[in-house]
């Protein structure tokens, strides 16, 4: 049995659209803030200087980091979509019907019973 997974696919591609936009911008300030290291080390750049390039490369990092953990969080409610059987057999009894709106947040309900071969 699978629930509509529409929604979370329509998030998962504005997610990854996101992730690929952040990568982009992570590599460029990665080598931005490389450049500023070494000119640090070579004394050519102030020490507050650095640390905004530092901060700005780290914020940058952090923030493919989340939407890359958004994205790993809605591929599991993807696959929450599909119910499984715990055990191999047939439906008994079937509680709800294709269009039954069922709410997950609500106290759990039997959505069908399974006759165990």
């Amino acid at each position: 049995m699978e629930i509509d997974p529409a929604l979370y696919k329509a998030q998962k591609e504005k997610l990854s659209a996101q992730l690929e936009s952040q990568k982009l911008n992570l590599e460029k300030v990665e080598k931005d803030f490389k450049r500023y290291e070494e000119l640090f080390n070579r004394d050519l750049l102030s020490k507050s200087e650095y640390e905004d390039w530092k901060n700005k490369y780290q914020k940058e990092k952090q923030k493919y980091i989340e939407i890359k953990a958004q994205m790993e969080e809605l591929d599991q409610l993807m696959e929450y979509c599909t119910i499984r059987a715990p055990t191999n057999g047939v439906i008994k009894k079937l509680f709800i019907r294709e269009g039954i709106f069922v709410n997950g947040t609500m106290l759990p309900q039997v959505l069908l019973t399974i006759k165990e071969e």
